[in-house]
């Protein structure tokens, strides 16, 4: 595929496209999902490392992606496989941040499970909050924002189920 047929797929400047592929611009995260989605492929997919079959790991082994002038940090954990059909970060969101997601094609739910802070997620009309020890859940064909309403650290779980 030419960078002009993934630019215009994806939504992605040709310039951008070629930064990455030589390694010159690390992509934001609202990037990488215009280019998951575009080519229609889940966000770990692009980040993928091999599997093992068995290891205990730190939740931010990984660099993180950040956006919000790094006030928003996305720590891949569990990449997607087509066999699970999910994948999994550990996500922080600093004090008065807010994050706007990006809808994703098709059937797709996101699964947040709080471990501290309190979460405001607005999805169109509806608003959600929760705070530690609970989780929220919602189908994330539209734009969701994430806002931070504590003045502490959110962290949490962040699942992406991609249901057939």
């Amino acid at each position: 595929m030419s960078l002009d047929q993934l630019s215009k797929l994806t939504g992605v400047s040709k310039s951008m496209l070629r930064q990455i592929e030589n390694g010159k611009s690390s992509p934001t995260i609202a990037t990488i999902w215009k280019i998951a989605n575009g080519v229609r492929v889940s966000f770990t997919a692009l980040l993928r490392k091999p599997a093992v079959a068995a290891e205990v790991r730190l939740l931010k082994a990984e660099s993180p992606l950040v956006e919000e002038q790094g006030h928003y940090r996305v720590y891949p954990l569990v990449p997607f496989e087509p066999e699970s059909a999910f994948e999994t970060y550990y996500v922080e969101i600093d004090p008065d941040t807010t994050f706007i997601g990006e809808p994703h094609e098709g059937n797709v739910h996101e699964y947040l499970f709080i471990r501290s802070g309190k979460l405001q997620v607005s999805l169109g009309g509806e608003v959600l909050v929760a705070d530690s020890n609970k989780f929220l859940q919602f189908h994330a064909n539209c734009p969701h924002e994430y806002k931070n309403i504590s003045d502490t650290l959110v962290s949490m779980i962040m699942q992406i189920s991609y249901l057939a």
